[in-house]
């Protein structure tokens, strides 16, 4: 693979990363603007007793925006990108849970703001999760994919360059 690939690819997952990153940034920030009414939305899923969806709704958008930022910074993605895996599998759980059971609840994925059903949620949660395994995909092929000159940041080592 030609160094100018190498680092399109690399750029590319970074891209699908970041895009990941800023969901999760935006819908925990606007989480934290009403845990009352995430707490609300959370308990109508009916899956946790009422204090467990209060915790949730305090320590949740914290965790989406630390798993954000870990996707963002080149140190923590490795643990970041199995979170973020795991925060949206875990959300796609609760809403296909409450679909299949015909529970009409707010999805409460961006706080108040609109987000459209709850198989909109699915269909979203999905395309994220695509797009984290698309990352890790662009990042593990290539021959030199082990030993690649190029770095996380999409940029070539200092040793390398000419």
């Amino acid at each position: 693979m030609t160094p100018f690939a190498n680092r399109l690819r690399v750029r590319v997952a970074l891209g699908l990363e970041w895009s990941v990153a800023g969901v999760l940034g935006v819908a925990g920030a606007l989480k934290l603007l009403d845990p009352a009414r995430f707490a609300t939305e959370i308990a109508g899923f009916r899956l946790t007793a009422g204090w467990v969806a209060g915790g949730l709704a305090v320590y949740l958008p914290w965790l989406e925006l630390v798993v954000a930022a870990g996707l963002c910074v080149v140190g923590t993605r490795a643990v970041a990108k199995p979170m973020a895996v795991g925060l949206l599998t875990a959300f796609s759980l609760a809403l296909a849970s409450a679909w299949a059971r015909g529970i009409d609840v707010r999805c409460g994925c961006f706080g108040g703001a609109p987000t459209g059903s709850l198989a909109a949620g699915l269909v979203r949660n999905a395309a994220l999760l695509c797009a984290l395994l698309a990352a890790a995909r662009l990042r593990s092929v290539g021959p030199d994919s082990a030993q690649s000159s190029i770095n996380e940041s999409g940029s070539q080592q200092p040793s390398e360059r000419a």
